[in-house]
C-alpha cells in the first residue's frame, strides 16, 4: 500500500459525489464527567460552530479541493442565518427553504478523554420533501452520502424515495451512526439493498450485529450489504472487510482532544478516495489519515488541507 503522501499526491476526481443531509450548529462543552439526574454541573462552553454530519463530511471534500453536490437544507430562523454565513464563507450553495422551520443544533458534552456526547435539537434536515430533490438528476451520481440521522421518521420514507433514483451501479456510502438502531428494520434492509458501503464506529457495528469485535460485526455487515464495510475502531485504526475477507488498516497516532466529527470526517476521506479511483485500502487509509487529525482538534469540520497532511506525514 502506499504512503499517505502518495495517495495525496494522485488525487484527482474522477466520480461526481452527492452529499445528503444536515448542517447545523454545534455547542461545544467540556465537563469534567457527564452529568447525573439532579445534579449540578460547571461545565465550559468552548466554541459554537457549524457542523452536522453532512457538513463535515463536506469539509473533508471541499479542504481537498475536491468537487460534489449537496442537499444541506437551510431553513428559516436564527440557526440558519448562521448556517448560511458559513455556506457562503466556505462557496457552497445556498438552498433556503421555507414553512418547514429552522436549522437544528446541537449542545455536544465532551469529557476529560474526549469523548462526546450529543443532544440533539432536529430542524429542517429532518423535515425534506422529495420535490427538493427535482433539482438534480440522482442518475448522474455516482457516489451518494447519507448519515443515519436523515433516514429516520418521515424524513427516511423521503430520503429513500430519493434514493430510488439513483443508478443502481451508484454506491451509497451510509453511515448510519447512533441512530442505526431506531431506523425500522424493513427500512434498513432496503437501504442495505442499494448498493450500500457502510462506514461506522466499532461500538455501532456491535450494536448492529450483536458480534463481540470489529472484525466480526465488519464481516456480518458486509455480508447484508453484498459490498464492503469500514468499521472504525479508534487508535487501532479501521477494519475493512470484504465479505470474509477482513483486515486492519491500522491508524496513526493521536492525542484525543475530541471526536466530535472525527466519524464523519473518516467517511468524507473513505470518500474522497473512492471518487478518486484509489482502491479501497488507500481509501481507508486516507480516511485514517483525516481522522486522526481531526480527533486531535477540537469542534466541528476541522479536517485538513493537504497541504497539512504532507507536512504530517512528509
Amino acid at each position: 500500500m502506499r504512503s499517505v503522501p502518495e495517495i495525496l499526491r494522485s488525487l484527482a476526481p474522477e466520480k461526481k459525489v452527492f452529499i445528503l443531509g444536515s448542517a447545523f450548529v454545534d455547542v461545544v462543552v467540556r465537563v469534567p464527567q457527564m452529568p447525573q439526574s439532579g445534579g449540578d454541573l460547571e461545565g465550559e462552553c468552548r466554541t459554537t460552530t457549524v457542523g452536522g454530519c453532512s457538513f463535515n463530511v463536506a469539509d473533508v471534500l471541499s479542504k481537498f479541493a475536491l468537487p460534489f453536490e449537496a442537499l444541506m437544507p437551510v431553513g428559516e430562523g436564527m440557526i440558519a442565518d448562521i448556517v448560511e454565513k458559513a455556506f457562503r464563507e466556505r462557496g457552497y450553495p445556498v438552498r433556503r427553504y421555507s414553512d418547514r422551520g429552522d436549522n437544528g443544533w446541537c449542545l455536544s458534552l465532551v469529557e476529560p478523554h474526549g469523548e462526546r456526547t450529543f443532544v440533539s435539537m432536529f430542524g429542517i434536515e429532518r423535515r425534506m420533501s422529495l420535490d427538493w430533490f427535482d433539482d438534480f438528476d440522482m442518475a448522474e451520481f455516482d457516489l451518494i452520502y447519507l448519515s443515519g440521522y436523515q433516514a429516520e421518521g418521515e424524513n427516511g420514507a423521503v430520503v429513500l424515495e430519493a434514493l430510488r433514483r439513483k443508478r443502481p451501479d451508484a454506491d451509497l456510502i451510509f453511515d448510519p451512526g447512533p441512530r442505526a438502531l431506531e431506523i425500522p428494520a424493513e427500512r434498513m434492509k432496503v437501504l442495505l439493498s442499494l448498493g450500500t458501503i457502510l462506514t461506522i464506529n466499532a461500538q455501532e457495528a456491535r450494536a448492529m450485529t450483536a458480534e463481540p469485535s470489529a472484525e466480526a460485526a465488519a464481516r456480518i455487515l458486509s455480508h447484508r450489504t453484498g459490498r464492503p464495510a469500514v468499521v472504525t475502531d479508534g487508535a487501532r485504526g479501521a477494519v475493512l472487510a470484504e465479505g470474509d475477507v477482513v483486515r486492519l488498516i491500522e491508524g496513526f497516532p493521536v492525542d484525543v482532544v475530541d471526536t466530535i466529527g472525527s466519524g464523519d470526517s473518516h467517511t468524507g476521506g473513505f470518500i474522497a478516495g473512492r471518487m478518486c479511483g484509489l482502491p479501497l485500502d488507500e481509501s481507508v487509509r486516507l480516511a485514517n489519515a483525516v481522522a486522526s487529525v481531526v480527533t486531535g482538534r477540537e469542534g466541528a469540520a476541522t479536517a485538513p488541507t493537504v497541504a497539512e497532511l504532507l507536512a504530517l506525514h512528509g
